[in-house]
């Protein structure tokens, strides 16, 4: 027993001495793989699917559809699915005592996707009467000339760090899981834009957005294949009889279809004016499915339920021209050329009541009509004074003059708190769906379509 452990001593001695480089090496290669191997795994390349959709529209690379830019990043807040306002890249904020002042507090576990501390003066804004201030690295202060409620929502946009790589083309950063890698112009305008994950570990595809400036053109991309979805789309076309798509259908509640009363225009001025409104809004069919009611949709928090629903009533529209001092013989209704289906359905619904109408497709919307059929944006924030206030020339639709509804819209976009605001809103709509300037009819529905 003991010869044969002197033996193996000896042998072990004997190979160590001849191969003792080899196994140093060795030992040295296990140990800088232990610590390096993982952070080597990290830095391959890994093999990632893509995933190409198409966008319908002109954009730039400083004007990305709001879709891909919450994919790159958030802004000094966020907007919650009742349309609150909550803390993004801003994990508070205070308001003065007489509303004029608000200051952010930057939320210091959140940086830039290239690695660097988010300092408030990395943040730029461009608003007309406030004065911003950047007091420490992670404060932004907006003064104000007159208390302003809408601020957090309109600060709720993703916000972008800019730069030049060494091709000397904006490189843009932010905070989300994805980054732009790539994209492609024609002049100014994307034809393509890639986005890759922050993250080389996950499973998240790459994205290659593709944009198309028609319906037509960006089914036709994906009948050919070269797309696996398309955002979107205002009707199926042909796509509505294939077999191997997966089709959704959304009804956009950020804007809504509504019929548009001039009421400067005579026949629609005063007592007798708003009568043939009424008249008209209960001989109109409204959709079953996506109804507007109001100008703020049912997901936002400030909608109000209560709201006259006008159904259609063609006995009492009949009792209420009785009202009206003269009834016109025409009424000329301009539209766009995406809503001329529509028109022709109250062109028939007006027409039961011995109204000729006449219908105008127009490319462009204009300021010039008597009535007019057509979809607006609904802003985030219930504020709705540019649409409503009778000093607002060019973008009050309708010339509304009511003294009323001009004091709730001033006294909502200047009250903080929550509640009383919630209140204005609702008695907003209420009485301005009583007015009736406008048929509110519908939110636009649109389709999703993708490969199965």
């Amino acid at each position: 027993m003991y010869k044969r452990l002197r033996f193996y001593i000896r042998y072990s001695n004997a190979f160590v001495k001849r191969h003792y480089l080899p196994l140093i090496g060795g030992i040295v290669f296990a140990i800088l793989s232990f610590f390096l191997l993982p952070k080597l795994i990290v830095s391959i390349p890994q093999f990632r699917s893509s995933v190409h959709i198409g966008i319908i529209g002109r954009y730039t690379i400083s004007d990305l559809p709001l879709t891909v830019q919450n994919k790159l990043g958030i802004g000094l807040t966020v907007v919650g699915s009742d349309w609150q306002i909550s803390p993004g890249l801003a994990k508070s904020w205070q308001i003065s005592e007489d509303g004029k002042t608000i200051t952010f507090e930057l939320n210091p576990d959140i940086y830039w996707q290239d690695g660097t501390k988010i300092h408030s003066a990395d943040i730029k804004y461009q608003f007309k009467d406030a004065r911003i201030e950047y007091p420490s690295d992670s404060q932004i202060v907006f003064h104000l000339q007159d208390p302003y409620s809408p601020l957090p929502a309109l600060v709720s946009r993703p916000l972008f760090k800019s730069g030049n790589n060494i091709f000397k083309r904006a490189k843009i950063v932010s905070t989300g899981s994805y980054t732009v890698k790539n994209y492609k112009q024609n002049g100014k305008i994307l034809e393509t834009l890639t986005l890759s994950p922050i993250d080389r570990q996950s499973h998240l595809p790459l994205i290659v957005y593709h944009f198309y400036a028609s319906p037509q053109s960006a089914r036709t991309a994906f009948k050919l294949g070269l797309l696996r979805e398309v955002n979107d789309l205002p009707d199926l076309g042909d796509l509505s009889t294939w077999s191997n798509i997966q089709t959704t259908t959304v009804f956009q509640k950020d804007r809504y279809v509504a019929v548009f009363f001039n009421t400067d225009d005579p026949v629609f001025t005063g007592v007798s004016g708003k009568n043939l409104r009424l008249a008209l809004s209960y001989a109109t069919t409204k959709p079953t499915e996506g109804r507007a009611t109001s100008p703020i949709p049912d997901v936002s928090w400030a909608f109000y339920s209560d709201t006259k629903k006008y159904p259609q009533d063609l006995p009492r529209s009949q009792q209420l021209l009785k009202s009206v001092e003269k009834v016109p013989q025409k009424i000329t209704l301009k539209t766009l050329p995406a809503y001329v289906s529509v028109a022709e359905n109250i062109k028939a619904d007006w027409e039961k009541l011995g109204i000729e109408v006449e219908i105008i497709s127009q490319p462009d919307l204009v300021n010039n009509f008597q009535v007019s059929l057509l979809a607006l944006a609904v802003p985030i924030d219930p504020d709705q004074y540019l649409y409503w206030h009778s000093t607002q020339e060019t973008t009050n639709l309708t010339r509304l003059k009511n003294p009323r509804i001009d004091k709730l819209l001033e006294d909502g976009r200047k009250t903080w708190d929550f509640e009383t605001r919630k209140k204005i809103y609702q008695d907003f709509q209420k009485y301005l769906v009583e007015e009736a300037p406008a048929i509110f009819l519908s939110h636009p529905q649109v389709y999703t379509v993708s490969k199965i």
